[in-house]
């Protein structure tokens, strides 16, 4: 019976002993490791210029990589070519961090505080579920979506001009948020005349001139229709924007359709006391001088 007791307290200490060593050998393997783990920092030429012309001066983390979490599952995308990448920022550095720099009473460290944390790039123009197609995105006074960087095309003035059209609406968006705009002011003027997001699509340009505003889809808010009143009066030339949003038609009676025409005189006065809501709200409040910032932008893409 001793005999038996021992034996079964050696094999009793030998299985014990077998568990411990198990058991610290299965504790090396599952040793935790940090999630914040720091990644090598990139030495590729893209990403050093992207570091010290974006990340360094402004906090601001420009995505040239297609990532599924910045990007609504709803939307159709195309990632960017990586070849327009570098001109392209280029040309959103000289056409409207630049001029912002010299016509705020800031200057650049109004950027420094208020540049959009991220710039999200894509391929193409975005396809909504309704088939409409979205060319930029702001959200959440951090974050800008500009999408047809495929379609760089330095020497097409257009497509630059538009480019950069999307831009400086996104960054009024972002303006609006951190120095909010008087929205009543906007609704005073043109409220029973907005749209919505779902029904813009239904109305020309030429219609909404006669609504007080500059474009069919500034009609669907105030917040878009100041965005777009800020993106023209910067981009386009001011005789330009003149002629098509403040010159009144003095010959509606000759007109083919003269009460057409004198709706769109009425809009046109409109979009006036807008203009000059915008361009007083951008001196006194954000401290930029909207105009000079126009100087600057025609300046530099002629």
């Amino acid at each position: 019976m001793k005999t038996q007791k021992i034996v079964i307290s050696k094999i009793l200490f030998l299985i014990f002993g077998l568990i411990i060593v198990l058991g610290c050998d299965r504790e090396e393997t599952l040793q935790p490791k940090s999630i914040f783990e720091i990644e090598e920092e990139s030495a590729a030429e893209l990403d050093v210029y992207l570091k010290e012309n974006f990340r360094v001066p402004y906090g601001t983390n420009v995505v040239y990589k297609f990532v599924d979490q910045y990007v609504n599952p709803r939307f159709k995308v195309v990632p960017t070519k990586l070849d327009v990448v570098k001109p392209s920022l280029e040309l959103i550095k000289k056409l409207w961090i630049d001029p912002y720099i010299v016509a705020s009473d800031d200057g650049e460290d109004f950027l420094k505080k208020y540049f959009p944390a991220e710039i999200i790039l894509l391929g193409d123009p975005i396809v909504n579920a309704d088939g409409t197609r979205t060319g930029g995105i702001a959200e959440g006074g951090v974050r800008i979506t500009l999408a047809d960087l495929n379609g760089y095309a330095p020497d097409d003035k257009p497509w630059t001009t538009n480019l950069l059209r999307l831009a400086h609406h996104e960054f009024a968006h972002i303006i609006d948020q951190n120095f909010i705009f008087d929205v009543q002011s906007f609704y005073d003027i043109s409220g029973e005349d907005y749209t919505s997001p779902n029904t813009w699509t239904t109305i020309s340009d030429s219609e909404a001139i006669a609504r007080g505003m500059v474009t069919a889809y500034g009609s669907q808010s105030v917040a878009e229709d100041f965005a777009e009143l800020v993106s023209l009066i910067i981009t386009m030339d001011p005789s330009d924007f003149e002629a098509q949003y403040l010159t009144l038609n003095n010959d509606c009676g000759s007109s083919s359709n003269s009460e057409f025409c004198l709706r769109q005189n009425e809009g046109k006065k409109r979009i006036k006391e807008k203009y000059d809501i915008v361009v007083k709200y951008f001196k006194e409040d954000v401290r930029i001088d909207l105009l000079k910032v126009r100087d600057e932008f025609l300046t530099n893409v002629n």
